[in-house]
């Protein structure tokens, strides 16, 4: 652990069950809200928000991939679960937005972006979504803690 998983380890201690620890977490917000917001201001920023209404509707009614928050998240990761929380401005996890088992989560992937970085969350029941961080954040060490729980070596 180090870094943004410190930090929600200290601001969400009362979400997590006993004994239980945040191994990663990263930073997301919907995909494209970089370019839109840096092109658009404003403007952009409700065409982001759009964009990640529409995703989220394209994920299939019912799937565990609607059930995925909009909107800009933390994301972390426990042994257990991977948890969402709102944030502020300065980055500080607030409120618990949603929680899934690890188990239904099927894979985390790195997607090629060219001012971002994209992360592909797949779900067992074959939808996903996609969202993106800041070039900044830890991508790379979030998906590697992820495959590494996942083959029971994390």
């Amino acid at each position: 652990m180090g870094g943004y998983a410190d930090k929600i380890q200290k601001s969400a201690g009362g979400v997590l069950r006993p004994g239980e620890q945040v191994i990663s977490a990263i930073r997301t917000q919907p995909s494209g809200t970089a370019i839109a917001t840096g092109v658009g201001g404003l403007v952009g920023a409700a065409v982001a928000g759009k964009k990640a209404s529409k995703a989220q509707a394209e994920a299939g009614e019912g799937s565990m991939a609607q059930n995925w928050g909009t909107g800009r998240f933390a994301v972390a990761m426990t042994g257990q679960r991977m948890l969402t929380f709102n944030y502020t401005a300065l980055g500080k996890p607030k409120d618990l937005t949603s929680e899934h088992p690890i188990a239904d989560i099927a894979s985390v992937e790195q997607t090629p972006k060219k001012l971002t970085q994209g992360v592909r969350f797949g779900f067992a029941d074959g939808s996903s979504v996609e969202v993106e961080c800041a070039k900044l954040e830890k991508v790379g060490d979030f998906v590697t803690a992820f495959q590494s729980l996942k083959a029971g070596t994390g």
